[in-house]
C-alpha cells in the first residue's frame, strides 16, 4: 500500500511539473535563436543623474527595445570614450536581459556584448534623442524638464 501511494504522489508530481512546464510557454529546444531573441528584446533603461541615488529606471517594451538594440547596432564604430562629466546628467543606460549594456551620452554610445566593449559613433545623436523622449512617461515632468535642458545643453 504505501509503495502504490508512494507511485501515485510521484506520478502526480510529474505531471504538475508538467502542466507548469507547458504553462510557462517555454520554447521547444529544437527552435534555435527563438531564445535568444526574447533575451535580447526585454530591456531596462535608467538615467544617470543622480549623486548618491538610485537612477531613474524603466521597463522597455519588447518593440522599443528591439528597435533601440538594432539602432545601436548599426552605428558606426568610433574612437572617442564617454565624457568624464562630473555631476548632474552622465548620460542613459540600457541593459538588456542577455547582459548587453549601452550607455548613451551625446554622440557616444559604449555597447558592451558578450564580454567585448564597442565605441559607436551616433553623430546625430538619435539614441540618446529616443531615450529622452521615452523617458518622459518615466520620470518626474520636474525630472524630465532638468534632463531635457542638461542634454540639450550638453550639444556642440
Amino acid at each position: 500500500m504505501k509503495r502504490s501511494l508512494r507511485g501515485a504522489w510521484l506520478a502526480l508530481g510529474l505531471g504538475l511539473l508538467g502542466a507548469w512546464a507547458c504553462a510557462t510557454g517555454s520554447a521547444p529546444a529544437d527552435a534555435p535563436g527563438a531564445e535568444e531573441k526574447a533575451m535580447a528584446s526585454a530591456a531596462r533603461a535608467s538615467v544617470d543623474v543622480f549623486s548618491g541615488r538610485e537612477a531613474p529606471t524603466w521597463a522597455l517594451s519588447d518593440d522599443e527595445s528591439r528597435a533601440l538594440r538594432e539602432a545601436v547596432e548599426a552605428l558606426p564604430e568610433g574612437t572617442r570614450p564617454l565624457p568624464d562629466v562630473g555631476l548632474g546628467y552622465r548620460g542613459f543606460t540600457v541593459t538588456w536581459a542577455d547582459g548587453a549594456r549601452a550607455t548613451v551620452h551625446g554622440a557616444v554610445v559604449e555597447f558592451v556584448s558578450g564580454g567585448r566593449t564597442q565605441l559607436r559613433e551616433d553623430a546625430p545623436r538619435a539614441v540618446e534623442e529616443r531615450l529622452l523622449l521615452g523617458s518622459r512617461a518615466h520620470l518626474d515632468p520636474e525630472l524630465f524638464k532638468a534632463v531635457a535642458s542638461q542634454v540639450q545643453a550638453a550639444q556642440p
